[in-house]
């Protein structure tokens, strides 16, 4: 967190002629968590995803809700939670019904009262039915079960908890709720939002003091709040219906209140990167009696007179009757503002630019303490290493035609066919374009392979050739895929073990100490592991060498290479213009790159003078996450011959990219580098949250480019921290 809060704070100070008056921050707590954990929260976040998804499916098709609405969602997976006690409820054990989960006869209830925890989560709710609900009132739940039921129904109650703790249904935040007097709830808890984020809020304090004298903290239930009460919930799906609606993506339905409401299919929040800059907006709104009015909302004493201050000034009635927090400034136009704002901004990533990092190595010695200092690479160097290679057939049907000179013809698995061949390309003199294509091709002037000239060979023939297959070694598991065993007798062996198993390969090939595959069962001899072929592309680690250590040559006293590697990712591809003006690419590996940045004396990672001499000029690097914007292109219906053309509506080269009246246009055309290999780039919209290649929105979401001249249209940028851009071009 220090080092993300010292990034921004030097960006402002660097950015802003006057430094502003208050900072407002919003203290998530995976601020607190590693990388690792962040990582796995994601994880969790996608999966609930997910398991929602399936949730409302199941409500469609079992419970006939058409339109399932999240706290639909929420009803069935509380209902679901109750399962290990046979869908009885916590507090009274009344059995639930499944045909009677939707009606009003049971309630959503929270463990712990929002008077006394404003906690609207999932870890504070239970099903209950609603009599009992009202009953238990601003109760906590152990204190309700205590005062309505005997000790003996007390222990039940208990146990229950306790069971769907250790069945896993539940986890130990709900656990603790539920088991929670309202003695044991600090006197301060409704202060909970301020006091947990105030050692945080002091660190944060000391990095942004130094932009602005007052730093305020607030928490993601009041900004979700806010984002309610201020309509800024639909604010994005409004911003990219267009872009969805012409690829047919979205959808217009009747909502359970008789209303038309349109939507985009499959539509989140997430998708949209500019959901973080929407709560950005409501946090920066954020007053302190926001805070303190939701604190003490449902009390039901002591509010005292400046909480019904706070709702007099700063909230009003909805035409629904309900109490909703004022907007800055007038509803209508707050939501234009904002929406005109999210449309120039843009998002910054950091790109994958750094290769290694200078250590200090320190080890003990006699004489003290030895310091060394050395590179570090900043990533994996290489995939896995590849135990040897091998020459295999491999046999290819190809369609004959200009490659098809001598040598390529004694690759032909047919001798008769070889020696057709070799007969038309004699006539020709050895001229395969004249032999073979034109008015020569096979389907014009047929290749005979007969001497009376009846039977024709075709437009097609097999051929052989021996390639070097690079293998490695492999433990069977579920994951191996057994077309690329290498061995023959060991493919028909695991093929049989899976068959075995009805096809599955988690039984066939887990637990193989106690249920071993045998290549000679009466020697004991087992199958553990496998060659199976490996990566095309490997650069060798080292030259073969003799008992003696010397360096061993083949028959034209080249080093025999040895210890294969795949390189693993790219760092990255540079584009050149070459003398004839076309434009080609070096791809660059991380391990290269790392090898250049090593060497001694170092080498630049990026090669600005390659192939210099032959005349080529360096244009640009694209690495992961570094920034293009593309032209764009629409299909029109030409008036006056009322066939479609393509005309170009965006043009990079002729905006000023620099100038932020501009942002708005270049926003729908800036893209950020996915992923490269040699003639094939991956960009994902600077929007776009989502990695999946949806064909209607290619071009749109996402780009995918093959052919290098395409490439030329194209403008480099660089968007700082603040998401701003600061450079055009190769920078």
């Amino acid at each position: 967190m220090k080092s993300i809060l010292q990034n921004h704070a030097d960006h402002i100070k660097q950015r802003f002629v006057l430094c502003p008056i208050e900072i407002r921050i919003e203290l998530a707590r995976e601020l607190k968590k590693s990388a690792k954990e962040r990582a796995d929260l994601i994880s969790s976040i996608n999966k609930a995803t997910a398991d929602n998804e399936k949730i409302r499916q199941l409500l469609i098709n079992e419970f006939g809700i058409q339109r399932p609405s999240r706290n639909d969602v929420i009803r069935y997976r509380l209902y679901d939670e109750l399962s290990k006690v046979g869908y009885h409820t916590l507090y009274s054990d009344t059995y639930i019904p499944r045909e009677e989960l939707f009606s009003k006869r049971f309630d959503i209830e929270h463990i712990i009262p929002q008077s006394r925890l404003f906690d609207d989560s999932f870890a504070n709710k239970t099903i209950e039915a609603r009599d009992i609900n009202i009953e238990k009132g601003n109760a906590t739940a152990l204190d309700f079960v205590e005062a309505k039921y005997d000790s003996e129904y007390v222990k039940e109650y208990r146990n229950r908890v306790d069971k769907l703790l250790k069945e896993g249904k539940i986890g130990h935040g709900k656990y603790n709720k539920l088991l929670t007097k309202e003695n044991d709830i600090p006197e301060d808890f409704i202060n909970r939002d301020l006091r947990n984020t105030q050692y945080i809020s002091r660190k944060a304090l000391e990095i942004l003091s130094e932009v602005a004298p007052e730093v305020t903290a607030t928490s993601g239930s009041i900004t979700e709040r806010l984002r309610e009460d201020w309509q800024l919930i639909d604010v994005l799906q409004e911003l990219n219906w267009d872009k969805y609606d012409r690829q047919g993506l979205t959808e217009t339905i009747v909502n359970r209140d008789g209303n038309t409401v349109r939507r985009i299919k499959d539509w989140t929040k997430r998708n949209d990167h500019r959901h973080h800059a929407v709560d950005a907006v409501a946090i920066a709104f954020t007053r302190a009696e926001y805070v303190h009015y939701l604190n003490n909302l449902n009390a039901q004493s002591d509010k005292g007179k400046e909480f019904y201050a706070i709702r007099e000034r700063y909230l009003e009635r909805d035409k629904h009757n309900n109490l909703r927090f004022r907007s800055p400034i007038p509803v209508k136009e707050f939501r234009t503002v904002v929406k005109d704002q999210l449309e120039k901004s843009f998002v910054s990533h950091k790109s994958k630019n750094k290769v290694v990092t200078k250590n200090v190595n320190a080890t003990k010695c006699s004489g003290g303490v030895n310091r060394k200092v050395q590179l570090t690479p900043r990533g994996q160097l290489h995939n896995e290493t590849v135990y040897g290679r091998i020459m295999q057939p491999v046999v290819r049907e190809e369609k004959i035609g200009v490659a098809f000179d001598y040598d390529k013809i004694a690759t032909v698995a047919s001798a008769v066919e070889r020696k057709a061949l070799a007969r038309r390309l004699d006539m020709f003199n050895g001229d395969p374009k004249k032999a073979f294509t034109g008015k020569n091709s096979p389907t014009k002037n047929p290749v005979y392979i007969d001497n009376e000239r009846k039977v024709e060979l075709g437009t097609k023939v097999k051929t052989v050739t021996m390639e070097c297959v690079y293998t490695i070694r492999k433990e069977i598991s579920e994951s191996l895929k057994l077309d690329k065993v290498i061995d023959k007798g060991v493919k028909r062996i695991l093929q049989q073990r899976l068959d075995e198993n009805g096809g599955d390969p988690k039984e066939a090939f887990t637990n193989l100490d106690a249920n071993p595959i045998y290549l000679n069962k009466e020697k004991g001899i087992t199958i553990k592991r496998v060659t199976i072929t490996g990566p095309t592309e490997v650069e060798p680690l080292h030259s073969k060498r003799d008992h003696l250590g010397n360096e061993m040559r083949d028959a034209d006293g080249r080093t025999i290479p040895t210890d294969f590697i795949n390189t693993g990712n790219n760092h990255h591809i540079a584009i050149y213009r070459d003398a004839s003006g076309n434009l080609q690419e070096r791809v660059m590996s991380f391990f290269e790159a790392t090898a250049r940045a090593c060497a001694q004396p170092p080498l630049p990672v990026i090669d600005k003078d390659y192939r210099k001499c032959d005349g080529w000029e360096f244009l640009f690097t694209m690495k992961r996450n570094e920034y293009f914007v593309f032209p764009r292109y629409e299909s029109v219906v030409d008036s006056s011959t009322g066939q479609e053309k393509l005309i170009k509506t965006f043009d990079p080269k002729a905006v000023d990219l620099l100038d932020r009246d501009n942002y708005a246009k270049i926003s729908p055309n800036l893209f950020r580098v996915q992923k490269l290999a040699s003639k094939y780039y991956v960009f994902r919209h600077h929007l776009e949250t989502n990695v999946d290649d949806v064909k209607e929105l290619r071009d749109i979401t996402w780009k995918r480019i093959q052919t290098i001249k395409l490439m030329d249209e194209a403008v480099k940028v660089r968007i700082d921290n603040l998401g701003r851009i600061v450079a055009v071009g190769e920078s």
